[in-house]
């Protein structure tokens, strides 16, 4: 307060006028996220990704603004407005060639079922591991992966898996979030910003 006025520090963040159109997020689209955590950015670049690697993170739509996403400490279905955007985290959202609509709502319904499940810490924390050493990495992947827990990208390629897309050629507990951003297998839907 200075001189009996209340002063409000704006910050860019909260001058964010990019709103989200709901109408053009579908169900079944994959959200990528550059979350800006420099591990998984520098796990990813060590792994070969590229400018890839700056998407630390990936949900799946269910419509609308509501994404399913693995978190700490559970899966858990969050606004994509709200938790992103209006947070100034960059999203790109994808949607998978060549996949029917009726496939896409059967992976985004195995999504919504996996909520609130816990985040799987121990995967985490190995994974890394086995880009120095394939057979440390490979033992403890087979101790401590487990079926009831995920990481996100796990999470998000399992829904694929579940109904026959082996889109990544690799088990579901080695896609990484940078996998998705990969124009082969998915197209960029551009258009998903409301007109002012």
């Amino acid at each position: 307060m200075r001189y009996g006025i209340k002063l409000h520090k704006l910050e860019d963040k909260s001058l964010n006028l990019n709103r989200l159109n709901p109408n053009f997020l579908k169900i079944g689209y994959v959200i990528l996220a550059a979350t800006h955590k420099p591990a998984i950015q520098a796990f990813q670049r060590k792994a070969g990704y590229g400018e890839s690697a700056k998407w630390t993170h990936v949900a799946g739509s269910i419509g609308g603004y509501d994404t399913v996403e693995a978190a700490v400490p559970r899966s858990r279905v969050v606004n994509l407005q709200k938790e992103y955007v209006d947070k100034g985290i960059e999203i790109k959202v994808m949607r998978r060639k060549w996949q029917d609509e009726r496939k896409r709502y059967k992976i985004a319904l195995w999504w919504a079922t996996m909520n609130n499940l816990p985040y799987d810490a121990l995967q985490f924390f190995w994974f890394p591991l086995s880009i120095f050493c394939a057979k440390i990495g490979l033992i403890l992947h087979r101790l401590f992966s487990s079926n009831k827990r995920f990481i996100c990208s796990e999470l998000i390629a399992t829904g694929f898996y579940k109904e026959g897309d082996y889109l990544f050629n690799k088990s579901q507990q080695d896609v990484l979030p940078a996998d998705f951003d990969n124009p082969v297998l998915f197209e960029e839907i551009k258009d998903i910003w409301r007109k002012s």
